[in-house]
């Protein structure tokens, strides 16, 4: 075995880790809005924490197992390459800047015990942003396995992201619609 070919082994092994991750967060994202007491959002955000230690050192072993293959395979400078680095940071912008705050603020207005949610807190649960966020989040971690498959040049890599990122928020409208029926 040559170690090329355990690098691309483990960078598959982190993909599988990030998806799993993101697939566990859209579970919670979708079972979160139909909460109605504390405990139940409770049971869902743990499955939403869970999602954490599964999809960061994924994405931890994508980054390095990458920059390993990019380096080594001289693609560093390719156009595909830089808008997936673009990608990773927009993806992580969405996570620390939109996902993770939202989520925090759900834990505080949560009452204590079973209690059912507070008018704040459900309006918190049900926030469309959270699925909406999540699903464009996961579509992009997919275009960013088209564009590495494919290999195009910078702008249609820029326009596949782009068109990814809507997708998976065109994926969250039932979660904008539920909102207007409740």
């Amino acid at each position: 075995m040559n170690t090329y070919s355990l690098i691309l082994f483990l960078h598959f092994v982190g993909m599988v880790g990030l998806f799993v991750g993101y697939g566990l967060e859209w579970a919670a994202s979708a079972l979160l809005p139909r909460s109605t007491t504390a405990d139940q959002a409770r049971s869902w955000l743990r499955i939403y924490r869970a999602s954490l230690p599964i999809s960061g050192p994924g994405l931890l072993l994508l980054i390095g197992t990458g920059g390993y293959m990019a380096a080594r395979s001289g693609v560093s400078s390719s156009g595909w390459v830089i808008a997936t680095l673009g990608a990773i940071v927009v993806a992580l912008a969405i996570g620390f800047g939109l996902v993770l705050p939202r989520v925090k603020a759900i834990r505080t207005a949560l009452p204590e015990g079973n209690a059912p949610l507070s008018p704040d807190a459900l309006t918190r649960v049900r926030n469309p942003m959270i699925p909406t966020v999540i699903r464009a989040r996961a579509f992009l971690a997919l275009g960013i396995v088209y564009v590495m498959t494919f290999r195009p040049d910078l702008a249609p890599s820029c326009f596949i992201l782009a068109g990814a990122l809507i997708l998976g928020a065109l994926f969250a409208a039932p979660a904008w619609a539920s909102r207007k029926t409740a």
